[in-house]
């Protein structure tokens, strides 16, 4: 009787744990006017047109607080160039203080702090990690952070790489010994940056980066439209999104207030299959690659071996946004507007000039010349022909024709280079395929060439 009284109480105590954790992670919110996704997205249109996908994709990036299963922290930064959204997408979500924690100043020493000038029990009030727990940590401008020399690049890389494995972080100085946090410290990340220089992504990827990057994509407005944005005050059209924003995701917590448990048996396995293709595509795209001698050669026989990734991880997160996304529309299963997402922020989330071939390869039918790859990229043929080796070293694609000559000044005289497709990656040249990326190529196709 005693020990079944004792394994009663152990479970209680269990119980009462779970709940206690449940409370804490699932922020109890309730909206003043319940908005629908639909309705958001309209309010967004009529402010801010050019923003409601890379808008959408971030609370696709927040809803992932919500299901249960969820344990690994979700990190997207906005890329383009300075005044072209990044920061006022950010911005939609900085005024929900139960689900966002916001900061113009970050280091990556904020996680956990070993400030000199604070006693040890002060520290825990200062560090970062507990206080964006079950939250979104929004980060205005990543560009200082990168801006640093490579082994500072390389330091701040490897705190995140830590912190979001969604399990702590613990670290060490000789004036505090170990300090940090143990267990379930989950948490979401939104941030910006001006697009990345190609020696970060190099440290990226050598790495194993756990950032994942959507391109705003935004475009120079003409004389017409400059003037007329003028007769609009930006301010006001954000506080209207902004609000927008914070009664759409009350309505949504006040909807789950105990989260979601997401039926992982019930999504259709082709979805799931199409999410897998496109991580093994990121993992080969954004992998470390380097020259032996110089990097103004692109000669193969200075290619060194390429450092790629294993998929699983990126498999599973961009699975949960997709999760996140559906979630937001209201939905617990995938479907095809799910996978736009993910093929969106998939191939954003690679060095950029691999990632425009790889697009252009899947709406040229899977080849692409040497003078598409130009035209493309507006370079010259050297670097041309340099980016279409790449992707023959990270076997993405075959070369056809001279490409794979030692003999730099053959390849240079030849004027047909031909790169396609490889077979394992030949579901990308589908019309399957072409229908969930072509929303992400602004300019068109490329001129037409030739059959290959």
């Amino acid at each position: 009787m005693s020990s079944t009284i004792i394994m009663t109480n152990k479970r209680i105590k269990e119980i009462m744990n779970e709940v206690a954790q449940k409370n804490e992670r699932f922020a109890k919110l309730s909206p003043e006017t319940p908005m629908g996704i639909e309705e958001w997205r309209e309010v967004i249109k009529a402010n801010f047109p050019e923003l409601v996908l890379p808008a959408e994709i971030g609370l696709s990036v927040i809803a992932q607080l919500l299901i249960k299963d969820i344990t690994n922290p979700f990190a997207l930064v906005y890329v383009d160039a300075p005044s072209s959204g990044k920061t006022i997408t950010l911005n939609f979500f900085s005024t929900i203080e139960e689900l966002v924690y916001t900061t113009d100043n970050f280091t990556p020493a904020s996680f956990v702090s070993h400030a000199a000038n604070k006693k040890a029990k002060e520290l825990e009030k200062t560090d970062m990690l507990p206080q964006i727990q079950y939250k979104t940590l929004l980060i205005r401008d990543l560009v200082p952070a990168f801006a640093k020399k490579d082994e500072n690049v390389q330091e701040m890389l490897g705190i995140f790489i830590r912190v979001l494995d969604g399990e702590g972080l613990e670290t060490n100085s000789g004036l505090y010994g170990k300090r940090g946090y143990k267990g379930d410290y989950l948490f979401m990340m939104l941030s910006a940056s001006t697009p990345i220089k190609s020696r970060i992504w190099r440290v990226m990827g050598s790495l194993g980066s756990r950032l994942f990057f959507v391109n705003i994509g935004g475009e120079e407005k003409t004389e017409k439209e400059l003037a007329e944005q003028l007769k609009e005050s930006c301010s006001e059209k954000e506080k209207i999104v902004r609000k927008a924003t914070g009664s759409y995701l009350k309505t949504l917590w006040s909807k789950n207030p105990f989260g979601i448990n997401w039926a992982i048996e019930n999504d259709d396995v082709k979805f799931t299959i199409i999410i897998a293709k496109f991580a093994k595509a990121l993992a080969r795209l954004r992998s470390a690659i380097g020259y032996e001698k110089d990097d103004s050669s692109f000669s193969k026989k200075n290619l060194t071996s390429p450092i790629t990734e294993m998929p699983d991880r990126l498999n599973q997160l961009l699975y949960n946004l997709a999760r996140g996304h559906a979630l937001t529309c209201g939905r617990k299963q995938l479907n095809d507007a799910d996978l736009k997402i993910v093929a969106r922020v998939a191939l954003d989330s690679a060095p950029p000039k691999r990632s425009q071939v790889f697009k252009h390869l899947i709406l040229c039918d899977g080849s692409l010349y040497t003078k598409q790859v130009m035209e493309l990229l507006k370079v010259s043929r050297p670097t041309a022909l340099k980016i279409m080796r790449e992707l023959v070293a990270l076997d993405l694609v075959r070369a056809v024709g001279n490409l794979e000559s030692q003999d730099d000044q053959t390849v240079m005289n030849h004027t047909d280079q031909i790169i396609k497709l490889t077979e394992k990656f030949s579901w990308f040249k589908s019309e399957e395929c072409k229908n969930l990326i072509k929303h992400t190529v602004k300019n068109g196709l490329l001129t037409k060439f030739p059959p290959v």
